[in-house]
């Protein structure tokens, strides 16, 4: 792949957690493409990690991240790194004063859209389910909509490249589905790419067109989903039956589930 197609470009890279005295990366180099691409692997494999650095938010220990041709070191000014990608982590929370209702506003007010459309703003409201969220504050939504919330905002900011962290794990089933239908028919009309993990496979089969597969014991493997998206592949990674991935999934769910009910039923 020429670094023209790549968007992010990993080069030589080793990091370390401070913490730790093995690095997850050593040495890594990975040409990430444009369009959607999901990461894919069991955890401690350094899917997070991997995105942290793809965003920027991480500096390497040695070697480079290029994003759009930007040294990542370059882009300290957190606007100015927005200017080419935002990052949505696990799992997020944050208190705010101003209702969801403003907070959309104030984002599409200054991002970095083109085009400012009010209109936008009352489709994802719809796409995203957030009718009933408008005059909460952020502490006041579950996980789920803040979750919904989020996408919405991060879509209103406008960046080229947009880095998911688990996005969806709190939503319902339906919503899961919902979000990635539009984020990735968005990301195809407006040429933006999205990189994401997912708890859930059938997430990444079905939305993602390149797929990054981690291993424990060896660099992550890239292709296109439909290629590497295969149960020999797939069972190497996880190190176990792909049935037993499933099973473990449908467990996920219910617990997710059964969490959200109580949190409305808490509401």
């Amino acid at each position: 792949m020429s670094d023209r197609a790549a968007v992010v470009s990993l080069r030589g890279v080793t990091y370390v957690w401070e913490e730790e005295t093995e690095p997850v990366f050593r040495d890594l180099s990975l040409e990430l493409p444009r369009g959607v691409v999901s990461l894919v692997g069991q955890n401690g494999t350094g899917k997070s990690t991997l995105l942290l650095l793809a965003g920027g938010v991480l500096l390497p220990n040695r070697g480079s991240v290029l994003i759009r041709g930007v040294d990542s070191r370059e882009l300290r000014d957190e606007t100015e790194r927005h200017r080419h990608v935002s990052f949505i982590y696990q799992n997020m929370e944050f208190e705010t004063e101003e209702p969801v209702s403003d907070l959309l506003r104030s984002v599409h007010e200054g991002g970095f859209l083109e085009k400012r459309d009010p209109g936008f703003i009352a489709e994802l409201i719809e796409v995203f389910e957030l009718g009933r969220c408008l005059e909460r504050r952020t502490q006041e939504l579950s996980k789920g909509e803040l979750q919904r919330t989020i996408l919405a905002f991060s879509l209103l900011y406008g960046s080229p490249i947009l880095i998911m962290d688990e996005p969806v794990f709190a939503m319902e089933e339906q919503q899961k589905y919902r979000a990635f239908e539009y984020l990735t028919s968005y990301a195809a009309k407006k040429g933006i790419t999205i990189y994401y993990s997912a708890h859930e496979l059938e997430l990444t089969e079905r939305y993602s067109e390149h797929m990054l597969l981690f291993h424990k014991d060896a660099p992550p493997l890239l292709g296109p989903t439909p290629e590497l998206y295969v149960r020999e592949r797939i069972e190497e990674a996880y190190q176990v039956p792909i049935t037993m991935l499933k099973t473990r999934e449908r467990l996920y769910r219910k617990i997710l589930i059964e969490r959200t009910s109580r949190e409305r039923q808490a509401e």
